[in-house]
């Protein structure tokens, strides 16, 4: 073998050489770099790797969801409010124009609860009011406009009229697609509602006082028919215990439920204080589970506040009376200012993972504007909040209003839950 092929096997065992040194370098080079900048075999790294996916966990979990319910107090038509709903050129009656100021608040809720202290009986029978109601349907009407949602329709004025009042409201009711509480069309049908609003479950339910004797109830001092007597929710008010055991016979069937509300007809009319009946009674109610009770009756609001349960595991906001949303009980027929009062309540609940409550509870208080346009008698729910313009209501009107706000505001037990809207006249 010549000198010149070794230097030619010598050359090509460096070049060998050479490339498997590169190769090799790329590959601790490339090791080097992913130990480096994705410390793969780093255990401090790979805990926090599972420490922020922890992070987004918890963050998963405690996504919260939240429903507003709007809550009104007593929604009545007296004769002069039948007289100035009329017009006589159509021969119809429009209710539209008593909510125009405060349907903007009830709309913004996801659900919204009234108190319908009338009947829908139809024309076939007088309209009427006290001592026994009956309304034109296109009450029902000016209500779903409203934004009103869930019709309580169990009161002492539920039998005004007899089974027709009764099956026809609720057939007057339901066609114009509002849900009701309170009273069933046929014995066997659920005497509640469950409402799934937001991922959160709803249920409620309403019930009124009465006499109850002998399986026979009364309402309004008119003894129930044997075919209706199964049909309304009534409990004895002569008797606490009594009215527990009936109502929670009904709350037994929502218990399941996020939140569990109750609608009640209670309490003495024209007081502003609770008696102790309600009192009671809304312990009772408490200790139960229930988280929300909705009082209306006495025709005034009543205070509104967060209550305990006996062993304080458990809060229930109480809105003792709502009182009148609308009607014509005024100063100049019952010598009190306080029946032309009334109460919009916003109710925020929260979801999450651990609970649902009650975390905000805005409280607006109204006012039934009475007065003559020059043609006829108008009556319009005023909401008093910083929001609204009164420049067109002259001093007298601005000082009944200013005395109502006063009046409603003094019920009301603020704390970090409960607030009243600001005083638009500081």
């Amino acid at each position: 073998m010549g000198r010149c092929d070794k230097k030619k096997k010598s050359s090509r065992r460096k070049k060998k050489f050479k490339i498997i040194g590169l190769c090799l370098s790329i590959l601790v080079l490339t090791f080097i770099f992913l130990f480096n900048n994705f410390n793969l075999f780093d255990k401090k790294c790979n805990s926090e790797v599972v420490k922020d996916e922890q992070i987004l966990e918890t963050l998963a979990d405690n996504k919260s969801s939240k429903v507003t319910i709007n809550a009104i107090g007593d929604v009545m038509a007296h004769t002069p409010q039948l007289n100035a709903q009329y017009d006589p050129k159509t021969n119809t009656y429009s209710f539209d124009n008593n909510y125009k100021y405060v349907s903007s608040y009830i709309k913004k809720a996801d659900l919204s609860i009234a108190n319908l202290e009338t009947t829908l009986a139809g024309d076939s029978i007088p309209y009427s009011s006290y001592p026994t109601f009956n309304t034109p349907d296109t009450l029902a009407d000016a209500l779903k406009n409203a934004g009103v949602d869930v019709v309580s329709t169990i009161n002492n004025h539920s039998f005004d009229k007899g089974d027709l009042g009764v099956e026809r409201t609720l057939d007057v009711l339901k066609s114009k697609n509002l849900s009701t509480i309170g009273t069933i069309s046929n014995v066997g049908d659920k005497n509640y509602l469950i409402k799934e609003v937001n991922g959160i479950s709803l249920g409620i339910t309403s019930f009124s006082y009465g006499e109850v004797k002998e399986n026979t109830k009364f309402l309004n001092g008119i003894r129930v028919s044997d075919k209706s007597k199964d049909k309304l929710n009534v409990f004895d008010s002569s008797n606490v215990n009594s009215a527990f055991n009936t109502i929670n016979n009904t709350l037994k069937n929502i218990s399941h439920t996020d939140i569990q509300i109750l609608v009640i007809h209670w309490g003495d009319e024209y007081r502003r204080v609770p008696n102790q009946f309600q009192y009671d009674l809304a312990q009772k109610l408490s200790d139960s589970g229930v988280d929300i009770i909705i009082g209306s009756h006495p025709h005034v609001v009543q205070p509104v506040e967060i209550i305990k349960s006996t062993d304080e595991s458990h809060e229930t906001l109480v809105i003792y009376s709502l009182g009148n949303f609308i009607s014509n009980q005024r100063r100049e027929l019952l010598g009190t200012p306080f029946t032309e009062d009334g109460l919009m309540v916003n109710i925020e609940i929260t979801k999450n993972t651990d609970k649902t409550f009650v975390s905000k509870v805005n409280c607006i208080p109204t006012w039934v504007n009475k007065y003559n346009d020059g043609s006829k008698i108008v009556y319009e729910v005023l909401p008093i909040t910083n929001n609204e313009d009164f420049s067109h209501l002259d001093n007298i009107t601005l000082e009944k209003l200013k005395n109502s706000y006063n009046n409603t505001a003094s019920q009301v037990k603020q704390s970090d839950i409960i607030n009243v809207m600001d005083n638009p006249f500081k």
